[in-house]
């Protein structure tokens, strides 16, 4: 089992699949996957599996190595503004799963280097069967 801890910033219906997924996986410890969501009661069905939710998206940041941004790109410029001055380069990986919205916008964003990645799974990834 992977001792990394991620955070999944935005808990709909691709964040949530995400983590649904890595805990079938069976490769990540549930209390190591941290999800958020501003309407936080939407999620705290996670709390039975181990999961952590939160609305504190600089809060999940803190206590993860890897971010995975699943939230809607009309969402994407004011989280990464919110969350830029706690993103660690030396500490944090960056998954973005973002539509329509390339890494140097990521970056420009940003403004520091830091590992960046962008994935683009399906829902279908809470039953392991998405292609990314």
């Amino acid at each position: 089992m992977l001792n990394k801890k991620i955070a999944i910033l935005g808990g709909g219906n691709l964040g949530l699949s995400i983590a649904e997924g890595l805990i079938k996986s069976k490769l990540f410890n549930p209390e190591n996957i941290c999800v958020t969501k501003r309407k936080v009661q939407l999620i705290d069905h996670l709390k039975k599996q181990k999961m952590l939710v939160t609305k504190n998206n600089k809060k999940a940041i803190s206590i993860s190595d890897v971010i995975i941004i699943a939230v809607k790109p009309k969402q994407l410029n004011s989280l990464l503004k919110e969350i830029k001055s706690s993103l660690n380069p030396r500490k944090h990986l960056l998954i973005s799963t973002v539509t329509g919205v390339n890494l140097e916008e990521i970056q420009s964003i940003i403004g520091k280097a830091i590992i960046l990645f962008r994935a683009m799974p399906n829902t279908a990834i809470s039953i392991q069967q998405s292609m990314t």
